[in-house]
Formats: structure tokens, sequence, C-alpha cells
């Protein structure tokens, strides 16, 4: 299969799935801390199957990096998730192209890696981008959810970082199998704090069949993702072109923003008033150009 295909494909399944994370924060769950669990469920299913089909995974010290790393990223949802609640779904996942920028920032300032010019004037741009769509206007302050999705795009950028590293010491099926082992450890961990178990809880015990489905259908199409990107690395002459295929996710997110604010205003509503729309498209547009010039 066509690696562009499958780079164009995986943040389609991405940017479906944030506006149905959206829904379910304002449909299904009692707490943020219900989100988060319920995000691991099918985890332990992706496990059991992966581990069925290459059988166990080859243990070593390194193994703790893909199930620290499945815990982090499932612990990343909490502040995506608060940041999905007070703000527009399609600004924040513009947001997302900083999340290479602050990777390459990363390399540089703990891995001892170099800053060429390319990626100093990408890290501009992107940043100009990000002030474009970040800043409300009318109210000369940070969009709503701002400091939340900032706090989970540091940790998804730390994730990428160190599974880049974790990904030279195993092979990708014990690393992937491991990964959502660590997601579904995730949820059981939450059950350590007793006000947050007592939130779980209370989750479970209120939760009707239609949350389960809605929440294995939500982690489906971040799994479908994982895999389409995953294979799209594996046949790509290029990575750097991959990561900029992949930001077409914002421009994703803002067209179905507009169709579900037309259709189902009801249940989901963005603002999709000319300035807003503006905006968006001018604000993911630099950040692309900039992702663009950083990578390639």
């Amino acid at each position: 299969m066509n690696w562009i295909f499958l780079s164009l494909l995986a943040p389609l399944f991405w940017a479906s799935s944030n506006f149905v994370d959206k829904y379910i924060l304002g449909k299904y769950t009692k707490s943020i801390f219900d989100f988060v669990f319920f995000s691991t469920i099918t985890s332990w299913i992706f496990f059991a199957a992966i581990f069925l089909f290459v059988g166990a995974p080859e243990l070593s010290l390194y193994s703790l990096i893909p199930i620290t790393t499945g815990m982090a990223l499932i612990y990343s949802y909490g502040f995506y998730g608060k940041a999905l609640e007070q703000g527009d779904a399609s600004a924040h996942v513009i947001l997302f192209k900083l999340i290479p920028v602050i990777t390459v920032i990363l390399a540089f300032a703990f891995l001892g890696q170099t800053l060429s010019l390319n990626e100093l004037l990408g890290f501009v741009i992107v940043l100009a981008g990000a002030i474009i769509v970040s800043f409300e206007k009318s109210k000369g302050i940070f969009i709503k959810g701002f400091g939340m999705i900032m706090i989970a795009i540091l940790m998804w950028s730390v994730v990428i970082l160190v599974t880049d590293y974790g990904l030279t010491k195993m092979s990708f099926w014990d690393y992937f199998m491991l990964d959502n082992l660590g997601s579904a450890l995730a949820g059981l961990a939450m059950f350590i704090i007793p006000s947050i178990r007592k939130q779980v809880i209370e989750g479970i015990k209120t939760a009707r069949v239609a949350k389960y489905v809605w929440f294995s259908w939500n982690n489906a199409l971040d799994f479908f993702g994982q895999m389409s990107i995953k294979k799209a690395f594996a046949i790509a002459p290029s990575a750097g072109l991959i990561t900029v295929v992949m930001q077409v996710q914002s421009f994703y997110a803002i067209l179905i923003g507009i169709l579900l604010t037309l259709l189902i205003p009801s249940i989901i509503k963005e603002d999709i008033s000319a300035p807003a729309l503006i905006k968006k498209f001018v604000g993911a547009t630099v950040m692309f150009l900039g992702v663009y010039i950083l990578l390639v």
C-alpha cells in the first residue's frame, strides 16, 4: 500500500477520534478520571491480540521503556480531555503541529543534537502559527484550554523521543505489545489513589452499553491510526516526509468541525464564523509551512 495514502489515512482516523473524544466527554463521562480510565479498556484486548499473533515478547530492562510510554500516553489524555472540555477541538488539533518542534528542541536540550538553521527557522514559523491560533483577539488571551493542551503536547513530545530510542532496543511488535500493556496497566494504577478510585468506580457503576461501545470504537480509531502510520514509516523513503504529510490532520479537524456543527449542532458545536475559520486556516497553513521547513 502506498506510504502517502497511509500517511493521509492515519490523521483522518485521529481527527475523527478527536471529535468522538469531545462527544464522549460531554455525553458519557462523570469526570476526567473516568474518561482516562475508559480510554484503557481496549488496551487489554489489543495486548492479547498482539500476544496471540506474535507470541511472548523478549523481556529485558529496556522493556520498561514501552510500558512507561504507554502509561504516560494514557495519563496525557487527562490534560487533553480537559482542553477539549473547554475549547474547540479543531483549534487544539492545530496546535498538535507543535509536537515535532518541541521534540526537536528536547533532542537538542537533552540528547545533545545540533539545531540547523532550517530547524530554527521552522521553529519560529510554527511558533508564529501557534500564536495566530492560540490568541482570542476579542479578549487578548489564550484560547480556552491552552495550558492543558500544552501539557499534553509536551508529554506526547517526550513520549515520541523516548519511543524513538526504545525502538532501537527491541523489535516493533515487542514494543507495540508492551506499549499496549503499559496503557492497560495505567488504568489499574488509577485504583491506587482513593479519590481517583472513587470517581472511576462511579463511572463504571453508571456506565451503559453505549459508553463501552463509544470508547471501544474510539480506541479502535486510534489503533488503526497507529497501525497505518507505523506501516507508512516502514515503507516510506523519509520519516520527515511522513511527519509533514501527517500535518493534514489540522485541516481534517477544521473541515470535520464545520460539517458536524452544520449537521448536528446539538452534539458538536464549534465556532465556524468567518473570522474564526480564517484564523484557524491561516494558523494551520503557517504551522504546516514551519513543519515542512523544519523536517524537509
